[in-house]
């Protein structure tokens, strides 16, 4: 396939073009270049050896240049690994969006939060782009295999192959959506194993309790009958949001461990701690959530979606 054609694929291919992941990287790396110059700076996610000061930039070069290289048709194998390590840079610069919502939120609503209503808002602004950028230079990394693929330029299968079908992932996202409720609440009734310093809630947690329903009914959607009553586009919308925003948040000790390697701060938590076991059950439930829900909205979507309107499957 020619240079010419490769990008008329990628073109008309359905995921996001290539323009969005070359906006997406280039917002990322001016935002951080601006953040040291904008007012509201308030560091709480580098200053926990999470993401190291470099990540941004580097995550945001080595993006642009695999975006750029995808436009032109470059060699696959070499653009397809910088793209793919790209993306995980890209969510690792992105680490804390997740925080900065909830703080915004606070700070919007005007709820009493203390600490937690004050936004970095420059920071906010940089992880946001690398959210963003992540997550569509991922879409046109796997655009870009599938029209240079052996399989259809439309939806990638190749004839006779069938897409992957599971429910388990679905059930088992179920079981692992009960975790950090069921901590919240062992905490509430008064337990003290692993009871976090920072847990003052007088409160039953029932923003836990929401979220562990509206988890578990989104995670049975997509495999039971009344699931099918429900949008498409608002299933797979949900599934994927929820679940990257799981596994973002569990990749948190992750990127905080990586970093420690790589020469940063000491971690704000250790193996020695009272605390580390729930953790690690907590971060670890969250990570392998999003997995599974993941899996199981993929599943979904293969099951669901229309014919290919190039090769009829």
């Amino acid at each position: 396939m020619t240079n010419e054609s490769m990008t008329a694929s990628l073109a008309v291919s359905r995921p996001v073009p290539v323009v969005v992941s070359v906006m997406g990287t280039a917002a990322t790396l001016a935002a951080w270049a601006v953040q040291p110059y904008l007012p509201g700076g308030r560091d709480y996610i580098t200053a926990l050896g999470i993401v190291p000061d470099w990540m941004p930039c580097a995550a945001g070069f080595l993006g642009l240049g695999a975006a750029l290289a995808i436009s032109r048709g470059v060699g696959r194998r070499p653009v397809v690994v910088a793209g793919w390590i790209a993306s995980v840079l890209l969510l690792w610069a992105a680490v804390g969006v997740v925080f900065d919502g909830f703080r915004a939120f606070f700070w919007a609503t005007g709820i009493p939060a203390g600490d937690f209503a004050q936004v970095d808002w420059p920071g906010f602004l940089t992880r946001a782009a690398a959210f963003v950028a992540s997550v569509a230079l991922a879409r046109t990394v796997l655009a870009y295999q599938r029209v240079t693929g052996a399989g259809c330029d439309g939806c990638g299968r190749r004839a006779g192959a069938e897409a992957w079908q599971a429910a388990w992932p679905a059930y088992a996202a179920c079981a692992l959506a009960c975790v950090y409720p069921a901590v919240k609440f062992y905490w509430w009734l008064g337990g003290g194993f692993g009871r976090s310093t920072d847990f003052n809630e007088t409160g039953a947690p029932v923003m836990s309790a929401l979220l562990l329903a509206g988890s578990v009914l989104l995670s049975l959607a997509v495999v039971r009958p009344w699931g099918r009553r429900l949008p498409r586009w608002m299933l797979l919308l949900a599934g994927w949001s929820l679940a990257c925003v799981h596994i973002l948040q569990g990749l948190i000790p992750v990127f905080a461990g990586v970093n420690r390697l790589l020469g940063g701060p000491e971690l704000p938590f250790g193996s020695k701690d009272d605390n580390f076991l729930v953790i690690t059950a907590v971060y670890g439930s969250w990570s392998l959530f999003g997995l599974s829900l993941a899996a199981a909205v993929l599943s979904y979507g293969h099951r669901t979606r229309k014919e290919c309107a190039q090769c009829g499957h």
